[in-house]
């Protein structure tokens, strides 16, 4: 893997309120299944997305992601969401700076929305939830209606009464 600019490293906590997608997602590339969270909030008139992951038994039993599906990877992952796109996406020697985070980002961006938009099986769409994630890359990114990609790890998500 490339080495990722530090100009993207982005820590502390990120917490909000809305709309939220849960799926259990991952395999591939030797890597185990993560919970992923797909959210977005306003930010500087745009939109950011928040993709995030913690290992599926760590989320809500209610939320039914810690059960291995059939066709997916049955061991849990512990390594970064940045590791994984980067461990699928080929890096190449001249991989160098912005495009190559960019194009990670894209990957997970893409990865996280398309669970909002044909749900696999057993995906979670929540549209009132409070969640609170640690954030590990801030990614400026204009792709599908977004302005950025706020990537972490998933801390909590709890569902609310709309």
């Amino acid at each position: 893997m490339a080495v990722l600019p530090l100009g993207y490293r982005c820590t502390g906590l990120t917490a909000g309120t809305g709309r939220v997608t849960l799926s259990r997602t991952g395999g591939g590339a030797d890597y185990g299944a993560y919970a992923l969270l797909y959210t977005t909030r306003p930010v500087d008139g745009g939109v950011e997305a928040i993709v995030a992951a913690t290992r599926p038994e760590d989320t809500d039993q209610a939320f039914n992601l810690a059960e291995p599906h059939r066709y997916g990877p049955q061991a849990s992952e512990t390594r970064p969401l940045m590791a994984w796109a980067a461990a699928l996406n080929e890096a190449k020697a001249n991989d160098r700076g912005n495009g190559y985070v960019e194009r990670l980002a894209t990957a997970l961006l893409t990865t996280a929305w398309s669970t909002r938009m044909v749900p696999p099986p057993r995906a979670l769409d929540l549209p009132l939830a409070a969640w609170e994630i640690e954030t590990q890359y801030l990614v400026p990114l204009r792709h599908a209606g977004h302005t950025a990609v706020r990537i972490g790890r998933l801390i909590t998500v709890t569902a609310k009464e709309p």
